[in-house]
């Protein structure tokens, strides 16, 4: 059991210190924050918005429903 643990905690360990090591050499390893390509700007076209009123709907139901969901997945009661 102790030895099972040990090994984790060392892995644990390892890991908190190759974390930083290895963000390092990514942030080293990235492209140069220079670039010879040109960028164009995106055309942009111009959409109309306007608001819409909803449209007034009577309400069909004459009664409403409630389900309550006690003892969802449980077994029921027999008798």
């Amino acid at each position: 059991m102790r030895s099972s643990f040990t090994v984790f905690a060392a892995l644990v360990a390892a890991s908190l210190v190759a974390t930083p090591l290895v963000i390092t050499a990514s942030n080293a390893l990235a492209t140069a924050e220079y670039s010879d390509t040109v960028t164009m700007p995106a055309a942009v076209t111009p959409i109309e918005v306007a608001a819409v009123p909803a449209p007034a709907v009577a309400e069909t139901c004459a009664r409403k429903v409630r389900v309550v969901y006690a003892g969802y997945g449980a077994e029921s009661c027999k008798r």
